[in-house]
């Protein structure tokens, strides 16, 4: 991606793109860029857009092979393809199929897209855009390498997304104290999309401010699954069942599935072992933090649990959450029961 960042800032455009992967606001962002290079002027008269599923590859390839209006480059944009999904093995058969495309729908013919790929019209800029990754066994990939460019997009983690989120807030004359930036990276979930929404609130709410404060940014955070198992671990660790309890069923109104939040919980308490278990021996949060590849926020949300347990007792609340799993799976109980009752045995050790 940098390096069609700098043929951008230089001007310079393929005639044919595939974009893929899952980092959809960054794609949106590029598009942009390329369009503005197309159309310095925001002219809208060449410019097509399709969705995949209700244009043909043949008619994509007709209309990138006409000429422009009055001589202009034209801008074919096709977003979410859905001709390309990753191979895997086809149920009559051992083999995948030559382009490894086994899941392309009945009746799609990608031959002449992949034939005009190979040797695209220059005055054409055509752009596909698959929401997922493309294998790379791909004939059309491959077609589109030769004639033009490929660009994955994949989601931003860890430093990266925190970096892209501390340019972003930059960019809008903001100053995140210290914790900002990992608490909302983390509390976002995935996708820029998401990420960039929290940014965007917490920009309006300290309007007329510069310096945004760890305050701000947990009036501003949309509640997540994720802040209610920090909430939930956290009454649990001060052995208050009953308001654990609470969270638990706030979060099932909320639409949270059981399995889920035992997942989550399950990962809470792990990483707190794994935490507890380097700080006493003397690694500091930051050092934590990279050897585990984990958020520094949920390092410092794992380190104040770690604190109310012994090693042991982690230990043991790990056996009990992974014992209403096997009870579950068993057919011993509903899932919403097991996990309240392991929920009420831990604020009991």
């Amino acid at each position: 991606m940098q390096n069609l960042e700098h043929a951008l800032k230089m001007g310079l455009t393929c005639p044919i793109y595939l974009f893929h992967g899952e980092e959809t606001l960054l794609m949106e962002q590029m598009l942009e860029k390329i369009a503005r290079l197309v159309s310095p002027n925001g002219e809208s008269w060449n410019k097509e857009i399709y969705h995949g599923d209700e244009i043909a590859p043949a008619d994509i390839v007709f209309s990138a092979q006409s000429g422009g209006f009055m001589g202009a480059r034209r801008l074919i944009i096709v977003k979410n393809i859905t001709w390309l999904k990753p191979a895997r093995k086809s149920k009559d058969e051992n083999t995948e199929e030559e382009n490894g495309q086994i899941d392309t729908p009945a009746g799609v013919d990608l031959e002449p897209l992949i034939t005009y790929a190979a040797d695209p019209n220059p005055d054409t800029v055509l752009i596909l855009i698959c929401y997922g990754n493309v294998p790379a066994t791909s004939r059309l990939l491959k077609a589109v390498n030769i004639g033009g460019r490929t660009v994955s997009f994949p989601a931003l983690k860890g430093k990266e997304k925190e970096n892209w989120l501390a340019a972003y807030l930059k960019s809008a004359a903001k100053v995140p104290e210290r914790g900002v930036v990992p608490f909302i990276s983390l509390m976002s979930g995935n996708g820029l999309l998401n990420t960039k929404s929290e940014a965007d609130k917490l920009i309006l709410y300290t309007a007329g401010r510069t310096k945004i404060t760890m305050e701000d940014a947990h009036d501003t955070v949309s509640q997540t699954a994720l802040s209610g198992i920090f909430d939930l671990s956290d009454r649990m660790a001060e052995k208050k069942g009953v308001e654990a309890v609470a969270i638990l069923r706030q979060l099932w109104l909320q639409g949270e599935p059981p399995q889920k939040l035992l997942a989550m919980l399950g990962t809470q308490y792990r990483n707190s072992l794994a935490v507890k278990n380097m700080l006493e021996r003397g690694f500091t949060g930051k050092e934590i933090a990279g050897r585990l590849s984990m958020n520094p926020y949920a390092v410092q949300k794992c380190g104040v649990l770690a604190r109310f347990y012994s090693i042991r007792q982690l230990s043991r609340a790990l056996e009990l959450l992974l014992a209403a799993d096997i009870a579950q799976k068993k057919g011993e109980g509903e899932m919403k029961e097991l996990l309240e009752v392991a929920i009420l045995r831990i604020c009991a050790m």
